[in-house]
């Protein structure tokens, strides 16, 4: 674990925050070379990208402190501090998404092919990430005693390397969707995969899991979070393909 990479002076790298930002700008990058083959300007998504970022950012660290309210009750100047760690995925998607909504919905861009080109690079930055989750030490997994396993620093038990394993996971779901995107069926299908691809690997990814995640009704909120992701993907691939459908019987593209 290295939770801190380098200190000059009053200024401290941590790797959580720079790989997570790492993570943000690669996908940012490949989005906008790519972005002219979906017919959408450069500036028009860099655009969109930053407001997607900050209400990512909002959303993820605001269902992280949720989840961990009793902590930071005493801590609320913690709650700012984005770059020592303490992030949820999943509020941050939520979020995001509806931040994207808003802004394609303003500057006038396809909301579901603009998701289609976003959706692997998000796998991809997520990806990233966990690498800094990792090194940070959070989202950690369950003691075992036996099998493939990391021991962290003041530890002395071994651990499920979720990390690592979500990296992998988030890696190869960045493949798949890269490979599906040039033969999508209509619109939005790329992102509706990542949904359901996502949501599934989340679910059982938390059985391995071994930090504080809060749990309703027996249940991790996580998980509860990702079954409700995998219906709304569910419901939209319905939805979307009825309305492809519809439109080739009518002889519009």
């Amino acid at each position: 674990m290295h939770r801190v990479l380098f200190q000059i002076g009053p200024f401290t790298l941590y790797s959580y925050g720079l790989f997570v930002a790492a993570g943000f700008l690669l996908s940012t990058f490949l989005i906008l070379r790519d972005s002219e083959k979906f017919g959408i300007s450069k500036d028009n998504i860099f655009d969109c990208l930053i407001t997607i970022l900050i209400g990512g950012l909002i959303g993820g660290r605001g269902l992280f402190v949720i989840i961990n309210w009793e902590y930071y009750f005493y801590h609320p100047l913690k709650i700012f501090m984005f770059y020592e760690g303490g992030m949820a995925i999943q509020g941050g998607l939520v979020v995001a998404t509806l931040s994207g909504a808003a802004v394609f919905r303003i500057k006038k861009i396809p909301f579901w092919r603009t998701s289609d080109l976003i959706a692997p690079y998000i796998a991809l930055g997520q990806s990233v990430g966990r690498i800094g989750c990792f090194l940070n030490g959070c989202c950690y997994g369950r003691v075992i005693e036996k099998g493939i396993g990391v021991t962290f620093p003041q530890e002395a038990v071994m651990r499920v390397p979720t990390q690592i394993y979500s990296s992998l996971a988030l890696l190869a779901i960045f493949v798949i969707l890269i490979e599906i995107r040039q033969k999508r069926p209509f619109d939005g299908y790329v992102f509706t995969m990542y949904l359901a691809l996502y949501s599934v690997f989340r679910f059982f990814m938390d059985f391995l899991r071994g930090d504080n995640l809060a749990v309703v009704s027996g249940m991790r909120l996580s998980q509860i979070i990702s079954i409700g992701m995998l219906l709304c993907a569910i419901v939209i691939y319905v939805v979307l393909s009825s309305i492809d459908k519809h439109r080739r019987a009518h002889g519009r593209t």
